[in-house]
């Protein structure tokens, strides 16, 4: 896999029906040819994802969702779109015919966002065509949020276009259109206060089994280190040894952890730098040879918060009690 700052290349490369990694504002993506079907097939081969798992399209222009979504549009759609994009909302509608059922792992449905990144807006702008992108990790594993974490997972890209860091660190939120107003598929760096400003947000009740998800992310076991998590809600819980990773939310409370090692996710637990660094200090205690378990602190439910804990829930999943 090459890597580096050419997005002309890139593009050429997705052209050709290639896989690129590329920067989006929450986390990498692994990008193809929405409308080649072969090239999308590539990238649940690479990745090992499930074809039952649907993608997210990434467009550069709002006119795009004319092409993809079913007419007529919803209104709210464009509200949305008006009040989030370019940003970190993922709008799931009915499909219009020119989108492949592998997208859209054969549902009705598609899933859709425009990227702010200034990179990926140019990647898709250059390429000339929506891109499928998911996270750009094998599946079921850490988010990569630096170019660093894809190459240690995957090499199947062509190319990996280097754009630093990811801006939120946590993957966009996925809403539902539906008559009465919006459901929150996945909640993300949009927050359902911010949402609800624009739409009805409706409550949510899972009525989907898994293998009949109509979003990313919606799996029960999801984000997962190579190495064992659990949950802890507060320091005396936890019976640790040397060997153990501790992550926690404040540096003000790292005197509460005499020993292991302690990795805090904010200086002063301020939840928008949480979410930012969740899944690069996930990766860390993933890389340190002489961590066996990884344990971390609950987060606080609000706002953004609300999606730090989904991930962290997920990740930890296959290890609660």
């Amino acid at each position: 896999m090459i890597k580096g700052k050419d997005v002309a290349y890139a593009a050429q490369c997705l052209k050709s029906g290639e896989l690129v990694a590329f920067p989006t504002e929450t986390v990498y993506g692994l990008g193809a040819d929405a409308f080649n079907a072969r090239a999308v097939a590539k990238v649940f081969e690479v990745k090992q994802r499930p074809k039952f798992d649907p993608l997210i399209v990434h467009i550069s222009s709002i006119d795009q969702i004319e092409e993809l979504f079913l007419q007529p549009i919803d209104e709210k759609v464009y509200r949305l779109a008006e009040a989030f994009w370019p940003g970190p909302l993922t709008i799931v509608f009915n499909r219009s015919a020119i989108v492949p059922d592998i997208v859209s792992s054969g549902l009705p449905t598609v899933a859709v966002r425009m990227p702010s990144h200034p990179l990926a807006v140019e990647l898709i702008r250059l390429a000339g065509t929506p891109l499928v992108a998911p996270s750009a990790n094998r599946f079921g594993k850490l988010s990569p949020t630096q170019a660093s974490h894809v190459e240690k997972q995957l090499d199947g890209p062509a190319y990996l276009l280097d754009g630093g860091s990811t801006d939120y660190g946590v993957e966009s939120t996925v809403v539902l259109i539906t008559k009465k107003g919006v459901k929150i598929l996945r909640p993300g760096a949009v927050t359902a206060e911010e949402l609800a400003t624009h739409v009805k947000v409706l409550s949510h009740k899972n009525e989907f089994d898994e293998l009949n998800v109509p979003s990313p992310g919606m799996l029960k076991s999801h984000y997962a280190p190579r190495k064992p998590l659990y949950i802890i809600d507060k320091p005396s819980e936890l019976n640790y040894v040397e060997s153990d990773g501790i992550i926690i939310a404040s540096e003000q409370d790292r005197n509460l952890y005499s020993v292991g090692r302690v990795k805090a996710l904010s200086k002063s637990g301020n939840l928008q730098e949480i979410a930012v660094n969740l899944f690069a200090v996930l990766h860390q205690m993933e890389d340190d040879d002489e961590v066996e378990d990884i344990y971390i602190e609950a987060i606080k439910e609000e706002g953004v918060g609300m999606a730090v804990m989904d991930r962290i829930r997920k990740a930890a999943y296959s290890y609660q009690k």
